[in-house]
C-alpha cells in the first residue's frame, strides 16, 4: 500500500485533520498515524488500514489515481450522469457603470438580446433539453449589466419555466448584477419567482467603492447597492456579495463591514474576489495594464486572514468545515451541455472570453439550431491531464 497523492493534512491541537480531495473522506489522526500513512502504510493495523483503503487515504502500490480522476472528469465532461443543462445568457454588452478593472473595456458594445432572439434561445433550449436525462434547466444572466434588459430577462425565465413544466424538470436561475437597477418590481417579477442565487459586487468602504464602482456620470453606487441588499435580505434568494480586492482597496473592508452590520446585512454570504488582469489577445490594453494593482497568488494567500478579520468573520486559516464535498466536474469551459450565448447569438465556452472573436465556438442560427465551428472541437478535446501544470 502507498499514501494517496490527494491526501491533505491540517494541523490541529492534538494531531491532524486528514482530508482526501478525491473521495472527500476526512479523519482525525495523530502524529504517529500521519507518519505511517506517509512512509509505511503496511504497518498500520489491519482494521484501520482497511478503513483507510475504503476511504481512499491509501491505495495499492501500482494504482494511478490520476486515471481514476480522469475517468470521473470525462464522465462529468460529457454529462453521462444526470446533470443540468446550463445556459449563460449575456443579455447585453452594455453597462451603466464604468469600473476601471472591467475586462470588457469601457467603450462597450451596446448590443442587447431583443424579444425575437430570446424566443430563438428558448426554442434552442427546447431542442437540447430532450437530448439527455437532465435534472434541471439552469439559466444564468450575465452582461454587461443584465438588468438593462430586464423585460427580456423576465420573458426568458417565463419561457424557461414553461419548458421545465412540460419536461417535468426543475428550473434553476441566477444572476450576476451590479445591483444598481434592483427595485421592488425586479424583486417581485424576476428575482423572487425565478432566481435561486443573486451575486452582487462591492469594492470596499464608501469612498473607495464610489471611486471605483461608479455610474458613467461619476455618481457613486455604494448606498444604492446597500439599498438593493436590503430589498433582498428577507427573500428566499441566496444572496452572495463578491468583494473585489486589489492593492488599492485592501484596507477598507472594515468600514463596509460596519455599514452592513448597521443595516442588518452582516450575515450575507461574502467571498473574496481577487482582481487579476487577463493576458489574452483581444483584451483591452487599459485592463491588461491593471495588473500592477493586482496581488500575486502568494500575496493573496498571506492576506486572506487580514481581510477576514476586517469583515468580522473567522480567519480563513481557522476554518475546518465538515462534512466537505469536493466536486471534480469540469468548469463550464469543458462541459458539453453548458452554453454561453451573447446578444449576437454567438456561443462561447466561458463568459470570461466574451467579445473575443477568436474564442467564438459557434452560434445559434435562426432555426434555433446549435451550429459549432472548429474551435468548439479544439476546446472540447483539450485534456488537462496531458499538461504537467494542470495535473
Amino acid at each position: 500500500m502507498k499514501s494517496s497523492i490527494y491526501n491533505m493534512y491540517e494541523k490541529t491541537g492534538s494531531g491532524y485533520m486528514l482530508l482526501n480531495t478525491l473521495t472527500s473522506a476526512t479523519a482525525r489522526i495523530d502524529d504517529e498515524m500521519k507518519q505511517l500513512i506517509e512512509e509505511n502504510p503496511d504497518k498500520i493495523p489491519e482494521e484501520i488500514l482497511n478503513m483507510f483503503y475504503e476511504n481512499g487515504f491509501v491505495v495499492e502500490d501500482d494504482c494511478d489515481e490520476r486515471k481514476m480522476l480522469a475517468y470521473q472528469f470525462c464522465k462529468d465532461k460529457y454529462n453521462l450522469l444526470p446533470r443540468d443543462l446550463k445556459y449563460t445568457a449575456v443579455m447585453t454588452y452594455a453597462c451603466n457603470l464604468a469600473c476601471p478593472y472591467c475586462f470588457q473595456g469601457h467603450e462597450k458594445d451596446t448590443e442587447t438580446l431583443d424579444n425575437k432572439k430570446v424566443e430563438i434561445i428558448l426554442k434552442n433550449m427546447e431542442k437540447n433539453v430532450t437530448k439527455k436525462d437532465f435534472k434541471a434547466l439552469y439559466v444564468a444572466f450575465y452582461g454587461g449589466e443584465p438588468l438593462l434588459a430586464y423585460n427580456q430577462c423576465v420573458r426568458m425565465m417565463r419561457g424557461a419555466a414553461r419548458i421545465c413544466d412540460e419536461q417535468g424538470i426543475r428550473l434553476k436561475g441566477d444572476i450576476i448584477t451590479n445591483g444598481t437597477l434592483i427595485n421592488k418590481d425586479v424583486v417581485l417579477n424576476l428575482l423572487e419567482p425565478y432566481c435561486d442565487d443573486v451575486q452582487i459586487t462591492m469594492d470596499g468602504g464608501r469612498e473607495i467603492h464610489n471611486k471605483r464602482k461608479h455610474f458613467r456620470d461619476g455618481g457613486g453606487t455604494y448606498d444604492v447597492i446597500l439599498d438593493a441588499l436590503e430589498l433582498l435580505k428577507d427573500t428566499h434568494v441566496r444572496l452572495s456579495l463578491r468583494l473585489n480586492i486589489d492593492k488599492e482597496n485592501i484596507d477598507t473592508f472594515a468600514e463596509l463591514h460596519r455599514d452592513l452590520h448597521d443595516r442588518g446585512l452582516d450575515t450575507i454570504r461574502k467571498y473574496l474576489g481577487w482582481i487579476y488582469a487577463y493576458d489574452i489577445e483581444g483584451v483591452p490594453k487599459d485592463f491588461a495594464a491593471y495588473d500592477e494593482k493586482c496581488f500575486s497568488c502568494d500575496e493573496i494567500i498571506a492576506l486572506e486572514d487580514q481581510i477576514s478579520e476586517q469583515l468580522g468573520v473567522m480567519k480563513a486559516s481557522d476554518k475546518i468545515i465538515l462534512p466537505m464535498t469536493f466536486f471534480h466536474e469540469p468548469c463550464a469551459f469543458e462541459r458539453e451541455d453548458s452554453y454561453v450565448v451573447d446578444p449576437y447569438l454567438d456561443l462561447y465556452r466561458c463568459r470570461d472570453l466574451l467579445g473575443l472573436d477568436n474564442m467564438v465556438i459557434g452560434r445559434i442560427d435562426e432555426n434555433a439550431d446549435t451550429v459549432f465551428n472548429y474551435r468548439y472541437y479544439e476546446q472540447m478535446s483539450r485534456d488537462p491531464f496531458t499538461f504537467e501544470e494542470c495535473r
